[in-house]
């Protein structure tokens, strides 16, 4: 995990400052992926078990902070712009739901890196190889979401407000 961040190319032109911080945010959240990708691959035998707890620790206060700034940021703007925009309402449910999916991932991935992490023998290296990728599957489609449908439709409103 002590990768550098892969280069950043924000989505919007002005560069708003909210949206700068979200997508630094799930910046992190993908190297986060990129780690538990790499420890899924070595399992069993080249994970060592203080890896594991290190990435326990490093889940939570990454998860909480592109959770708190798509409540800050995108979710009020979907509530905003619900009559302007078609199908935003189901935009908000969508990321309501995944928000409590991701969350009970991790909160599980947390408990089986820790037991993992201190020697307990469970879960077995498949079960916690198939847990760390359940979670990084769901936190990199809920990433490609952010960065692909949701940052632009986001910047082009702020940009140039649409018109009613």
């Amino acid at each position: 995990m002590d990768r550098k961040m892969p280069p950043s190319e924000s989505v919007t032109a002005d560069n708003d400052p909210a949206i700068d911080l979200l997508e630094c945010a799930l910046r992190d959240q993908a190297v986060l992926c990129d780690a538990l990708e790499n420890a899924a691959d070595r399992l069993p035998d080249k994970v060592v078990l203080g890896e594991c707890l290190q990435l326990r620790r490093a889940i939570p206060p990454i998860l909480t902070a592109v959770h708190r700034l798509e409540e800050e940021i995108i979710l009020p703007f979907i509530k905003e712009n619900r009559r302007m925009l078609p199908g935003l309402p189901e935009i908000l449910d969508q990321v309501r739901y995944e928000q409590i999916e991701e969350g009970c991932y991790a909160e599980e991935l947390c408990d089986a890196l820790r037991a993992y992490g201190i020697g307990l023998g469970k879960p077995s290296p498949e079960t916690l190889g198939y847990m760390l990728r359940a979670y990084f599957d769901c936190a990199r489609r809920r990433i490609r979401f952010d960065c692909t449908v949701l940052i632009p439709m986001l910047s082009a409103t702020r940009i140039a407000p649409l018109a009613v």
